[in-house]
């Protein structure tokens, strides 16, 4: 039977692939059966990443069954209040490990009434129960501080009632760099592939075509997609410690013609010969 990642970030890095570039390229679009809000507003789809996709469909397909399919009483118990997934971010207080939002891998549901150190929160029994079903963690069950709005689709080996998944769904993977950052709900990139779960609990992974002029407007260039290989390659390994922000071609080009403003000032103040004779002093 296939399992979950550890929750390290060697095993979670090999399972899931690299925080940027790298997961951007491996999400897919889960569709709830059921209206979710993220602040008020309504959406659409849930980018997560391609391995846990049809997982997290699955346990909102249950929750949606077991509440009989009734919005209003999914609405009442805060449910359907989505409060992220997707997010390249690091773990609160850690300048090195990725939290597994980065990953495409966890999801937030009622953050008002269900924030960190609020013990088992409001979250309904039916809904822990689902995504334990399909071998998620609860943070409701973390040791010490809690944080029961997350469900993270990681190890949970010795956490209560959690089943292990009886095999991984493989969607397509989708190619393509991309340089959004916001979380899943406010993703505006053509639609790459959707997952749903039908009446007989049976995945479907469907492959949408975007249009040609939404595929330009949304493709980075040339230019920008062999820089963003070369120094995410160069870069990436270093990204914690505040590099990450070098595969980006325009804030590289950006501080190369703040430098280039500065140095030519620099000459017109001191004049050339100054700078000839100042040149020769530094160097000899």
């Amino acid at each position: 039977m296939a399992r979950w990642p550890a929750d390290n970030q060697a095993a979670l890095l090999r399972f899931y692939g690299t925080p940027g570039p790298d997961i951007d390229r491996q999400l897919v679009d889960v569709v709830p059966p059921f209206q979710m809000y993220y602040d008020g507003q309504p959406i659409k789809r849930i980018r997560f990443h391609r391995k846990a996709a049809p997982a997290l469909a699955a346990a909102l397909k249950e929750i949606w069954d077991h509440y009989g399919h009734d919005q209003k009483k999914i609405d009442a118990l805060g449910i359907s209040k989505y409060a992220g997934a997707y997010n390249p971010r690091k773990v609160r207080g850690s300048a090195t490990k990725w939290s597994n939002h980065a990953y495409g891998a966890a999801i937030d549901l009622n953050a008002e009434e269900n924030g960190f150190g609020k013990g088992h929160g409001s979250i309904p029994q039916p809904v822990i129960d689902a995504f334990k079903r399909q071998g998620a963690r609860w943070g409701g069950d973390y040791r010490g501080r809690t944080d029961p709005m997350h469900f993270e689709f990681c190890d949970a080996t010795g956490y209560p009632g959690v089943s292990r998944p009886l095999a991984f769904v493989e969607p397509p993977h989708i190619d393509g760099d991309s340089d959004t950052t916001d979380i899943s709900a406010r993703r505006k990139e053509p639609d790459t592939a959707v997952v749903t779960v039908d009446a007989d609990h049976e995945t479907h992974v469907e492959e949408t075509e975007a249009s040609a002029e939404a595929d330009a407007e949304t493709r980075p260039s040339w230019l920008r997609r062999k820089w963003k290989g070369v120094t995410g390659w160069l870069f990436g390994g270093v990204g914690s410690v505040g590099l990450g922000w070098l595969t980006d071609p325009w804030v590289v080009v950006a501080i190369g013609g703040i430098l280039l403003l500065f140095i030519t000032l620099f000459i017109l103040w001191m004049g050339p010969g100054d700078v000839r004779a100042w040149i020769r002093k530094q160097v000899s």
